[in-house]
């Protein structure tokens, strides 16, 4: 990939040097380098991926699709992988991640259509707030699609379960399952 962008190389003393364009001697290995991560920077998948619950591919919380963004939740990674806090927490291969362009951010570029995935015939109730007292506002089905808020928003409560603030078919909340158990209920629509 050709592209200007900070970079820190290692040297084999371990001290480490900021350069503004890539200058890389055959030499250099391609771990020794790494697109430099800053607490509360956005980042895009670079292609389909997950989040994982911890730094293993053993518990997958919530599919990325490609160009969808992440915010990180720590200033660099450790052992290949770097912690999110949005669209939920969890923990991300760095190497699946690239920067956010400014064309990504704008929000008539970027894609809200969820569609429901939830099997019950019982669906899923939009509330008027993120809590399962909340008064019940809409209900979606499996295959409905719906509309995030502009921009996104996501609450995680005490018992695990992720809040999506939704714009359409009605304004309200939706639970989106306990990403952590593998429960989910929304994925992005295809284009």
């Amino acid at each position: 990939m050709n592209a200007n962008a900070s970079i820190f190389t290692r040297t084999t003393a371990g001290n480490m040097r900021l350069d503004s364009e890539p200058t890389l001697s055959p030499s250099q290995k391609k771990d020794n380098v790494q697109l430099a991560q800053r607490l509360g920077e956005c980042r895009a998948a670079a292609r389909s991926t997950f989040i994982y619950q911890e730094r293993s591919t053993a518990n997958r919380i919530r599919a990325l699709q490609s160009n969808e963004q992440v915010i990180l939740a720590e200033p660099g990674g450790r052992d290949g992988w770097i912690a999110v806090s949005s669209p939920i927490s969890g923990f991300v291969q760095a190497k699946d991640l690239k920067r956010c362009t400014e064309a990504a951010t704008l929000p008539t570029r970027r894609n809200l259509c969820r569609q429901v995935m939830y099997q019950g015939v019982e669906g899923v109730a939009v509330r008027e707030q993120p809590d399962v007292t909340s008064s019940q506002v809409d209900t979606v089905f499996l295959g409905d699609r719906v509309t995030l808020s502009n921009p996104p928003e996501f609450i995680t409560d005490g018992m695990g379960r992720e809040w999506t603030r939704l714009a359409t078919p009605s304004v309200g909340w939706m639970s989106n399952g306990i990403p952590a158990r593998g429960d989910i209920n929304l994925i992005a629509c295809s284009q």
